[in-house]
């Protein structure tokens, strides 16, 4: 199935435009559903978020619709994956209050995370749940080294864990050297203007129709827009695009 959103739902300027004129801030995520079938969810990064807040965002979308949440940076960042049994026990309970609606985590490495460092990565994605779904962003010097690519892709590949693509500036010329390590995509698309990623989006729309032709279970595909705000232009002739990919009436 593939899933298509954007790294949040919180933009006062869709007001107007990709939500009904009027809509209140508290009303964004019922109207996001409405257009997208995904999110990432990154307050689960800076933040703790109560299981009842987690419910009652489930509860304002629909059976199909998937949040995909990122690993809390206290885990990642601040414990680099060491020491983390107690907070990711917290985190994988809270999780649970998706339910049907819990798509694919992301774990993203931090900076200070170097390939010598990778063997700490494959004991934590050991330490995981086996049915639990997850995906790790790398940085761009893992993607670039042969080596460290070779070696990093089949760590994540023995432990059934999924490769985050991240498409940005830094990567682009990294592209042709991803691969996929489970049974799952994820692409995290950096926004830069309307002629810019144009093209960008409409290879994106290729792979992913290919992807999708040979049977690949999940598929997602989040849009950032890192720079100045969300660009609407872009915006919605990727809403248009994805929307014929997956039949819906966007």
């Amino acid at each position: 199935m593939i899933f298509f959103g954007c790294s949040q739902w919180g933009y006062s300027n869709w007001v107007g435009d990709i939500y009904p004129s009027k809509t209140k801030p508290a009303d964004f995520l019922y109207h996001y559903a409405r257009k997208f079938n995904c999110v990432e969810v990154n307050s689960t990064y800076h933040d703790y978020v109560e299981p009842s807040r987690i419910a009652r965002w489930a509860g304002e979308v629909g059976k199909d619709f998937r949040f995909c949440p990122k690993f809390p940076k206290a885990i990642t960042h601040d414990r680099f994956l060491r020491d983390a049994e107690v907070i990711t026990d917290d985190f994988l309970y809270n999780l649970s209050f998706f339910k049907e609606n819990l798509g694919i985590a992301f774990l993203q490495l931090p900076p200070r995370f170097m390939p010598h460092n990778l063997n700490v990565l494959d004991t934590y994605l050991r330490s995981l749940p086996k049915d639990f779904k997850v995906s790790v962003e790398l940085k761009p010097n893992f993607i670039q080294d042969d080596k460290t690519r070779s070696e990093a892709f089949k760590i994540l590949a023995q432990n059934n864990t999924g490769i985050v693509i991240l498409d940005s500036k830094d990567t682009i010329k990294h592209m042709s050297k991803y691969k996929l390590t489970n049974h799952s995509a994820m692409i995290r698309f950096n926004c830069y203007g309307y002629d810019v990623d144009k093209p960008r989006i409409d290879n994106w729309i290729k792979m992913i129709s290919k992807w999708n032709d040979k049977g690949l279970p999940e598929i997602y595909f989040f849009m950032h827009f890192p720079d100045s705000g969300t660009d609407l232009e872009i915006l919605n002739y990727s809403i248009e695009e994805f929307g014929k990919l997956t039949g819906a009436s966007q």
